[in-house]
């Protein structure tokens, strides 16, 4: 049971301890193959990682300079090193490569920067599942922004609107993958994006929350209907509040919310609460949240308050989508 964040982390590092000492033993067990097969090879290894103690030695009792002994050392180790490549290309031998999950990272969790990397972020959004949840999210795992097309949106005028839909979503485009792009903790933005059902809402907002997360950041992404129904349930007792405290402080506290199909969720007096304390908590700390509704602002404003309607309007970047449904396009082709 994970009862803090803390530990969560704790965990996910050790799983990068384990998986290193198991390229670490591969390594040593393909490297004594290697040198029984190869004696040669071993001998040259043991040389170059002599050079620099020998180099040194030779200064200390006066036979070298520091300049000397440094072409020395770059000298025979390119000696060395052209001889070992001589004798593994003669003998087509191929040397153990570890087959790292993340080729970014190699399998450590952090960057070359010391950032924490995409792969551990999504480590964590793995262990922050919600009742009934498992595993990766299936929304998540196929998006990104090359799965977008602009040519699913018609190029011609709408009089509606007095543009193309193209027109109107290349914009929204633009703007969701600056919006990805620039994204960096605290204060970046917030976003709202409506429209009706099938414009690709839920592609773009997926998009953006991997992009985000391949960048370190911590990103929680639900649909609204499961994540009001977690806050009931957590504040009635319904589920175990120790086991799930921190997933519910997590969604308070992540760096990017992404709360999908907005307006799915039952509206309740508790529902408006909770979501203008969320909203209110997490605009106060800096933290960016994104949505996605099939509803208009106008229609927003019948179901929820005044209150929540001044947090949406002024606080978050309104992005409203255009054209006919897009499913059903590709369904039919």
């Amino acid at each position: 049971m994970m009862q803090s964040i803390s530990e969560i982390h704790s965990r996910i590092q050790t799983e990068y301890r384990l998986m290193q000492n198991e390229y670490e033993t591969a390594k040593q067990s393909a490297e004594a193959e290697l040198y029984a097969a190869y004696p040669r090879i071993a001998q040259i290894d043991g040389e170059i990682a002599s050079l620099a103690i020998k180099s040194a030695r030779e200064v200390i009792d006066g036979n070298m300079t520091s300049s000397e002994a440094a072409d020395y050392v770059k000298r025979e180790s390119e000696r060395l090193k052209e001889e070992r490549a001589r004798i593994i290309a003669d003998n087509k031998i191929i040397e153990y490569t570890p087959a790292y999950e993340c080729p970014h990272c190699k399998d450590v969790g952090y960057t070359s920067d010391g950032k924490k990397c995409g792969c551990y972020m999504r480590k964590i959004q793995q262990k922050l599942l919600l009742p009934g949840e498992r595993g990766e999210n299936a929304v998540l795992k196929k998006s990104s922004f090359d799965k977008f097309n602009l040519s699913y949106y018609s190029n011609e005028d709408d009089p509606t609107i007095g543009v193309s839909p193209r027109d109107v979503m290349k914009v929204v485009f633009a703007g969701c993958i600056k919006y990805a792009h620039n994204f960096s903790g605290e204060d970046s933005g917030n976003l709202l994006l409506c429209g009706p059902s099938g414009l690709g809402k839920t592609l773009l907002a997926a998009s953006i929350a991997n992009y985000v997360t391949a960048k370190g950041y911590l990103v929680i992404y639900k649909s609204a209907y499961k994540i009001f129904q977690f806050f009931e349930d957590f504040k009635f007792g319904k589920i175990d509040r120790d086991a799930y405290s921190v997933i519910y402080d997590s969604v308070y506290d992540c760096d990017l919310l992404v709360i999908d199909d907005f307006g799915t969720e039952f509206i309740t007096s508790y529902t408006q609460s909770v979501f203008f304390d969320l909203l209110s908590t997490r605009l106060s700390a800096g933290k960016s949240t994104i949505i996605s509704t099939n509803l208009p602002l106008e229609k927003i404003s019948d179901i929820y308050q005044e209150r929540v309607m001044s947090r949406l309007k002024n606080e978050f970047d309104v992005f409203r989508f255009a054209g006919t449904d897009v499913r059903s396009i590709i369904k039919n082709k």
